[in-house]
């Protein structure tokens, strides 16, 4: 398999200072990988596969980019952007806070309730989904309180909790 020559964009003590200042592990790989292409011209691709814990395609996709781009655009760009969120932030804040006043009046907010208020801004159908990943991104979680009888009387339960056995031993047979 032919050998893909690594351009000389940048010299060793550079490629070092680079694996030096990476801001991730992902990113010391990259540099690692093109370095040992780099230093070590015998070195197979396999091997520096190996030694970076990447693939062999992977391996030489990078080669391919620093080759073709350079350094300055080799570095991990995150794919940035806000992908989940139909509303901006400021939109998702202001909707959520209306709905914590009626939280706050003792009044329960459903995600069907968010759902239906996120479709009225954007004027467009949501999925239900989309309504717990909002809750979510805004540390909102389900509280919901624990059921109760409405007929229940608080001190009988106490005194039959005094008063019961607190293991059940089965009846002996006739």
């Amino acid at each position: 398999m032919p050998r893909t020559l690594i351009l000389p964009h940048l010299n060793k003590s550079q490629l070092k200072q680079k694996m030096n200042d990476a801001e991730s592990l992902d990113q010391f790989k990259r540099w690692q990988a093109i370095y040992l292409r780099l230093t070590q011209p015998g070195l197979s691709v396999e091997s520096v596969a190996d030694a970076c814990g990447a693939r062999y395609r992977t391996v030489t996709q990078w080669t391919w980019m620093y080759n073709k781009f350079g350094p300055d655009a080799y570095c991990l760009a995150g794919r940035g952007g806000r992908r989940k969120g139909f509303l901006d932030p400021s939109d998702e804040k202001r909707l959520l806070e209306e709905l914590r006043a009626k939280a706050d009046k003792g009044q329960i907010v459903t995600a069907r309730i968010v759902r239906e208020k996120a479709e009225r801004l954007l004027d467009r159908n949501v999925s239900k989904d989309y309504a717990y990943d909002l809750l979510h991104r805004h540390r909102w979680r389900k509280v919901q309180p624990r059921p109760h009888h409405p007929q229940g009387n608080k001190s009988k339960q106490e005194a039959f909790k005094k008063t019961s056995k607190t293991s059940w031993i089965p009846p002996e047979k006739p």
